[in-house]
């Protein structure tokens, strides 16, 4: 194949949008995980961090559709609130505050409400593990801009939330790992209010 038309096919491939391109089987696998996200009325669980330095962080994780929530314990005290298209960091050590637009990070994917895996977002891949469905998202019109991996358990039908993988568009790789799960947790909104900074 000429490398021209091999350009061609991978740009046309990345102005794809959606996921009405995947075989059946895995649209329906799509739309079990947008209805799953959707539904969620409250989940928390204890995570694990690696970061693109390979640090590792540990802490509570929050999330209600279209917000999430970081309490760092390890290895020191940090809050990170995300939802309504910002991220704030706060350091609770060295007082600094940070904040950042969801717009072009890989993490907005997950922070819409209500989720959609399509229109504005491409689905690329969806595989399955045993007991275990992953779907990768990016940008429809940007995919360099990041890509998001969501992590799920998915036995007997039943899917619950275990992890996120990510690469920006500085090609910094970020992990999330959950576990003790709970969901269905009732969580105050006021948990989900970016510090002050």
């Amino acid at each position: 194949m000429k490398p021209a038309l091999l350009t061609l096919l991978l740009l046309s491939g990345c102005a794809t949008s959606g996921y009405g391109n995947l075989p059946q089987s895995e649209q329906s696998d799509v739309r079990r995980i947008e209805a799953y996200l959707n539904g969620i009325r409250g989940l928390q669980a204890a995570f694990v961090q690696r970061g693109p330095d390979a640090g590792q962080s540990e802490g509570r994780f929050s999330y209600i559709p279209g917000h999430l929530r970081l309490d760092y314990i390890v290895p020191h005290p940090m809050e990170l609130v995300a939802g309504e298209g910002h991220l704030v960091l706060a350091d609770q050590g060295t007082g600094a505050v940070t904040h950042l637009s969801l717009k072009h990070n890989p993490l907005g994917l997950l922070l819409k409400y209500p989720i959609r895996f399509d229109g504005d977002v491409q689905v690329t891949d969806v595989r399955h593990g045993n007991g275990s469905l992953q779907v990768s998202v990016a940008q429809a019109d940007n995919p360099s801009q990041g890509l998001l991996t969501i992590q799920f358990s998915d036995v007997n039908g039943q899917l619950s939330l275990i992890g996120l993988q990510g690469v920006d568009a500085r090609q910094h790789h970020f992990g999330v790992l959950l576990s003790d799960v709970r969901q269905g947790v009732m969580i105050v909104p006021s948990v989900f209010t970016p510090p002050a900074g």
